[in-house]
């Protein structure tokens, strides 16, 4: 590429292999004009431009309002258009102004982006990262580096963040400058002119099929969201086949944190029988026509929830949302959590699943769960109140709040704590991933409080104190020795034998991220299963 050109700033799609045709790629559906290029550049295609639209800026009129004289020279222009080049089979897209919205998202290599982008990108140049993490829900993550830096600079979590987007310079023997690669979408900056997209074309796919990704980004196809919409509906297909199986593994659970006091039970779209103390996937499917069941049902209807005190329910979340289902697919697992569904690295999987069953199970008696008036299990702070009264040497810290310097507000120090140094945090598996990743988050920042929080300590004392005076050294005033503590992660309606075995996916993650934090401290870490008593 001659050094005398002007340097372009480019934004480019592959489209699957199957995709033959410009007009398989492009919505043409509107004001959209076709022109073809000129011969003997090197490649084919059409350029499509959409008509522009002109419209006044949304402000305008708050600010005519204000002067004396119309304005009139204000106006939005919304230009548009993708080039649809063919090169050695295969079909790109350049999208220029509003493009993109001109393109069959269906038609382009989901991951061509990000992939071609750590193909190209020198490991210590990245400027930006854009990553998200499944816990209590799906939380978005932009970090920006002042210089060029490595990934260790970004403070990636790389057992838990799943990578979106990467900005920075590519390696010096390729003639790129300020590459950036978000899903299916490469933005580069190159030195050519329109015959020189051809050989950039060229290299591109070189990139995109490369492997250099892994000498530096591995951990990248641990878990990847899945966007592309033809693999969607293919899960989402799987799904509804379970759900009209006559035992399903799917459930549903709240895609986000609840406060379970406050809700006196749940309802579904055209279920108006009874009132659910929890969410239950049978009463709801027994009052649709699974024959005709699909994604777009599960996305229209609604779990509705009754608040304390309200004589009728409230529409809360779609029923797609709630479902929490996994599935093995071409040798991949998938999981659908908070309505979006992830691939799971098989190898990754599997050393999650090593990691978690090495966890050994904790010794502490706790009580089964049991079923109270109603036919609802106990909630957690009457399952606490209950398993602190059957023993002498238990103290039930359950919502007794401490200071702690690195939160921004006051947190639970735990749920029981025992004599022999059992430090036990209770959670409900019936809330689904978000209640129990809210259960590993506050096993992690208590114990980390414990450990370097003075003014933790002391509020942790005070409570014991006012429990039993003799209590109160259970927790030592100064720094503890953390190896004479355990910390207990204790999950109601979990399987006593493998508490763990049960878990969606993500839960598993969070979990056996949750006990190597804990360990790195010195503390102990277990987990235990507290089964329904029988009846129930």
């Amino acid at each position: 590429m001659d050094s005398q050109q002007l340097s372009q700033r480019l934004h480019v799609r592959l489209a699957k292999a199957s995709v033959r045709r410009p007009q398989d790629a492009v919505d043409i559906s509107g004001s959209v004009s076709e022109y073809a290029l000129r011969r003997g550049i090197g490649f084919g295609g059409r350029l499509y431009v959409l008509q522009p639209k002109e419209s006044p800026p949304q402000w305008l009129q708050f600010v005519q309002t204000g002067v004396r004289e119309d304005i009139r020279e204000l106006s939005n222009r919304t230009n548009a258009a993708v080039l649809i080049a063919h090169r050695r089979g295969r079909l790109y897209a350049f999208t220029f102004g509003h493009g993109r919205h001109l393109l069959k998202d269906e038609a382009f290599e989901s991951d061509f982006g990000l992939k071609t982008a750590l193909n190209a990108l020198e490991p210590t140049t990245l400027r930006s990262v854009d990553s998200f993490t499944i816990e209590d829900q799906t939380v978005h993550h932009r970090s920006q580096a002042s210089r060029a830096s490595g990934i260790e600079v970004f403070g990636i979590d790389i057992g838990r963040d799943i990578l979106r987007a990467v900005t920075g310079e590519p390696r010096a023997s390729l003639p790129l400058r300020g590459v950036t690669g978000v899903g299916p979408s490469l933005s580069l900056s190159v030195k050519t002119d329109f015959a020189g997209l051809g050989p950039l074309m060229d290299l591109l796919l070189t990139l995109y099929r490369k492997r250099e990704y892994k000498k530096g980004f591995s951990w990248v196809d641990n878990i990847r969201r899945v966007s592309d919409p033809s693999r969607i509906a293919t899960l989402d297909h799987a799904l509804v086949l379970d759900l009209q199986s006559t035992r399903p593994t799917s459930y549903l659970a709240p895609p986000e944190p609840v406060e379970w006091e406050e809700i006196d039970g749940f309802d579904y779209t055209f279920h108006r029988k009874s009132k659910d103390i929890e969410m239950r996937l049978a009463d709801y499917l027994e009052n649709v026509d699974k024959a005709t069941l699909d994604a777009q049902t599960l996305k229209r209807h609604r779990v509705l929830v009754y608040k304390h005190g309200e004589s009728s329910a409230s529409p809360r979340w779609r029923i797609h949302d709630c479902l929490v289902f996994e599935t093995l697919m071409g040798g991949h697992r998938y999981s659908l959590v908070a309505g979006d569904w992830f691939e799971v690295e098989s190898n990754f999987a599997k050393r999650v699943r090593t990691s978690l069953n090495a966890i050994p199970v904790a010794s502490v008696q706790l009580p089964p769960v049991v079923w109270l008036g109603g036919g609802r299990p106990e909630h957690e702070g009457e399952y606490n109140a209950r398993a602190a009264g059957l023993g002498a040497d238990i103290a039930l810290l359950d919502e007794k709040l401490a200071r702690c310097q690195s939160a921004p507000s006051r947190i639970e120090i735990c749920d029981l704590l025992s004599a022999s140094g059992e430090i036990v945090h209770v959670k409900h598996r019936k809330g689904g991933s978000s209640t129990l990743s809210h259960l590993f988050a506050q096993a992690r920042v208590s114990a980390e409080a414990l450990t370097r929080d003075a003014a933790f300590r002391e509020d942790a004392r005070r409570y014991l104190s006012e429990l039993n005076p003799l209590w109160e050294d259970w927790i030592p005033a100064d720094q503890p020795d953390t190896t004479a503590f355990i910390v207990v992660l204790a999950i109601l309606g979990a399987s006593a034998q493998h508490p763990g075995d049960e878990l969606p996916f993500f839960s598993q993650l969070n979990l056996v991220r949750a006990v190597d934090t804990i360990r790195s401290m010195g503390y102990r870490a277990a987990v235990i299963g507290v089964p329904i008593a029988a009846g129930g």
